[in-house]
């Protein structure tokens, strides 16, 4: 499979050798050099609409969140056939009005990550010899990939990577000094393009971030501690691992396009898609909302610390004070799990009347389908009378 994801990869790179090389008259070791640059800009560039796919539908799913929360207010809690089918519908036409497609996010996502493997597998293969393991490597000949392993990047050899040996370095005609200073130089920055993307992206999700969910909000925490992770990660493995400077050039220009994508496809869609006044105070509420649940559990901390804290300095009541304590902890656990299990119970309810729902649609649309079989007129479907909660307002 990977094979056959380098193959395009390498067509794009043997293209911008050609032209640098036939129709500019650059010296073969430069051209090759330079087309690994172009080659990373070239892909970028194919896919850059994809990117855009993901960031509308993210934005969209933004936009309506203050309708989608209006109806789940309105129906969250209706285990009635009606108001499911009349909240199904609210929702579809909520969609409509705003373009959405619910797979339109996975779609780029699919596309993207297959090219970015042949674009890997391709350098990985050119530069290290010994990982392409006698496959084909795309659409380039063996004198082609052998000038690739040949040619330089400010004096250091493509194929060079920080960790090899002695005799490795000296039969590339390169020095470990020299490899490991522009391995560094690389590494930082890349770390740094890296970061900013990271950093970019959570600013950019801190604006349209589901603060009534509790995995997104947990995933935006969590990102934080994975930056440095992520630019430790890169620093081991570019100077320990096997990972020859033609990777490192890819690492460079492949994270600071991502950064510089991030902003100017953030920067249209909030011009393109901007948000009303009432996206913004749905979204300040949800997030006071969180905040205020987060400084009660805290308050409630602080409260338990000081009633053992008090023990200290009453040891006469160390005994009731220790059942309060208890006591005020077993009525918080029971209240969350009654709540957890009450949210369970019409979970639950609302799945069957969805079943129902579902049934009786199938029903529709085979009554409908004889109907077609038939004289007009001489059939009719079933009908459920629909909710008269959403005005769609």
């Amino acid at each position: 499979m990977l094979e056959l994801l380098v193959y395009p990869v390498s067509a794009v790179m043997k293209f911008w050798h050609w032209l640098l090389t036939g129709a500019f008259s650059v010296e073969s070791s430069k051209a090759w050099a330079a087309s690994v640059f172009l080659l990373v800009l070239s892909v970028r560039s194919i896919i850059l609409p994809f990117a855009w796919q993901t960031y509308k539908s993210t934005r969209t799913s933004f936009l309506m969140r203050p309708h989608m929360d209006k109806i789940t207010e309105l129906y969250g809690e209706s285990t009635e056939v009606a108001d499911l089918r009349a909240e199904e519908k609210a929702r579809k036409q909520i969609q409509k009005e705003h373009g959405y497609n619910p797979f339109a996010a996975c779609v780029p996502a699919m596309i993207q990550i297959p090219v970015f493997l042949g674009l890997y597998r391709l350098l990985l293969w050119m530069a290290v010899p010994d990982a392409a393991a006698g496959k084909r490597i795309g659409v380039l000949s063996d004198s082609e990939i052998a000038s690739f392993r040949d040619s330089t990047f400010f004096d250091v050899p493509l194929a060079a990577y920080a960790s090899m040996t002695q005799e490795q370095f000296a039969f590339l005609g390169t020095t470990e000094d020299e490899v490991i200073v522009l391995a560094a130089i690389m590494i930082l920055l890349a770390i740094a393009f890296t970061s900013t993307n990271m950093l970019v992206t959570q600013i950019r999700n801190r604006f349209t971030l589901e603060w009534a969910n509790t995995t997104s909000r947990r995933a935006y925490y969590f990102i934080y501690w994975v930056i440095p992770l992520v630019a430790l990660s890169l620093l081991v493995a570019g100077l320990t691992g096997r990972v020859p400077v033609a990777l490192l050039m890819y690492w460079v220009v492949n994270n600071l396009f991502t950064a510089v994508q991030n902003v100017c496809l953030w920067f249209f869609a909030v011009r393109t898609m901007p948000a009303t006044p009432l996206h913004r105070e749905a979204q300040a509420a949800a997030h006071a909302k969180v905040k205020q649940e987060r400084k009660q559990v805290k308050e409630d901390r602080a409260a338990l610390r000081r009633q053992r804290v008090s023990i200290l300095t009453h040891p006469s009541e160390a005994g009731r004070i220790t059942r309060e304590i208890r006591e005020e902890k077993r009525a918080r656990k029971e209240k969350k799990a009654a709540e957890k299990a009450d949210a369970k119970a019409l979970k639950k309810e609302r799945n069957l009347a969805r079943k129902e729902l579902n049934k009786l649609l199938a029903e529709e649309k085979a009554a409908k389908k004889r109907a077609k079989n038939t004289e007009p007129g001489a059939a009719a479907g079933i009908t459920i009378e629909g909710s008269t909660r959403w005005t769609g307002e």
